[in-house]
């Protein structure tokens, strides 16, 4: 076992493995294992046990995926297949924890009686909140000194540039000093930053899906979207940072050392840790925050007796929505923590295509 090469699939494997372990926490308690039910069969048997199975499965296929990851032999890339199976593993677990739970709500006749209804905020489109933009600035005000620093630097860069890096921090390949190969790192961090910006600023103003049983669900929405935006941007500055001490290292202003590589990634992750730990405390469309209800809201509630539109077909596995009569393109996961896209509009499918052409564009920025 070499612990050093296989650190790369390691850490990726426990962080998705916390993650997934975690999720159904922080999901409304109207919707278990992207199966719809009403809010009193939240502590149902059947929840509880597609509960336990979920959390049981999910250790175990990490676990599995850990030896995988420190145990096969190979170079590292090899090891990532322990990644691989953690991906696959944890959500085919999922996929029986919302079997096991659709079953027991139709053999139940769970919505049998009740009044079903869905309730949408459109004031999050008609009249957002003012965003956030100033948060936006340490992103740009890294960006733009990364920029006057790389033209400022360029005379002075040696003729061939490192182009790539071993888990060490060593270059193992150069590239002939040009524009591109130099700036390279500076079209990345501008391509990064506006997308995480731009995604940002249209998620605020998506549709918001509110729960019928919640008389302070437009409440917890609104702060959810207030506070995940902040922290988005400020994810944004981060990654801005982390690919700026790249781009000094492809520049030859850092020395290549071994612990360069961590402390370059450090801003990142812990921006990806605190951006985790918000998103905990909110919950998904802030159903973890707390608000005391009024005596009206409850007793309205109450009387009213409504619970939320089973509309389970609408989402494919659960984590797919497809929905040709609904015209939002962005709406709220349903198992998990931020948005997806409704895949039967045309929008979201060109915009699916234009991230996957700039995950491929980034390789050959930085060549």
């Amino acid at each position: 076992m070499q612990t050093s090469s296989s650190l790369p699939a390691v850490v990726p494997i426990v962080f998705l493995g916390a993650i997934t372990l975690i999720t159904p926490w922080v999901t409304p308690k109207t919707v278990r294992f992207g199966v719809r039910i009403p809010a009193e069969r939240a502590a149902d048997a059947a929840v509880r046990t597609a509960e336990r199975g979920y959390r049981l499965g999910v250790v175990g296929v990490t676990l599995a995926a850990l030896l995988i990851a420190l145990f096969v032999p190979g170079k590292t890339a090899a090891r990532l297949s322990g990644v691989i199976v953690e991906v696959v593993g944890t959500f085919a677990v999922y996929l029986v924890a919302r079997a096991h739970l659709a079953t027991a709500k139709h053999e139940g006749h769970w919505f049998a009686g009740l009044k079903q209804v869905a309730v949408a905020d459109t004031a999050l489109r008609t009249r957002p909140g003012p965003f956030p933009w100033l948060w936006a600035l340490p992103a740009a005000v890294i960006v733009v000194g990364t920029t006057v620093f790389g033209a400022v630097r360029y005379p002075h860069m040696p003729d061939r540039l490192a182009e790539h890096y071993d888990g060490s921090g060593h270059p193992t390949s150069y590239a002939d000093k040009t524009f591109v190969s130099a700036f390279g790192p500076v079209g990345v961090q501008i391509t990064v930053v506006a997308l995480i910006v731009a995604l940002t600023r249209i998620t605020t103003r998506g549709k918001a899906t509110l729960d019928a049983q919640d008389p302070r669900a437009a409440d917890r929405q609104r702060r959810f979207v207030a506070v995940m935006a902040r922290c988005l941007l400020l994810f944004a500055a981060a990654i801005a940072f982390t690919l700026f001490l790249a781009a000094l290292e492809t520049w030859n202003v850092l020395g290549s050392t071994g612990w360069f590589p961590a402390v370059m990634l450090a801003p990142t992750a812990l921006a990806t840790v605190g951006l985790v730990a918000v998103a905990l405390r909110l919950g998904q469309g802030g159903s973890r925050l707390r608000f005391a209800e009024t005596a009206d809201e409850a007793e309205g509630a109450a009387r009213h007796g409504t619970v939320n539109r089973d509309d389970d077909r609408l989402w494919k596995a659960g984590v797919f929505y497809f929905n040709r009569e609904d015209p939002a393109i962005w709406v709220q996961k349903r198992f998990g923590i931020g948005w997806t896209v409704n895949l039967a509009r045309p929008a979201a499918l060109a915009f699916l295509v234009g991230v996957i052409a700039v995950a491929l564009l980034v390789p050959i920025l930085l060549r």
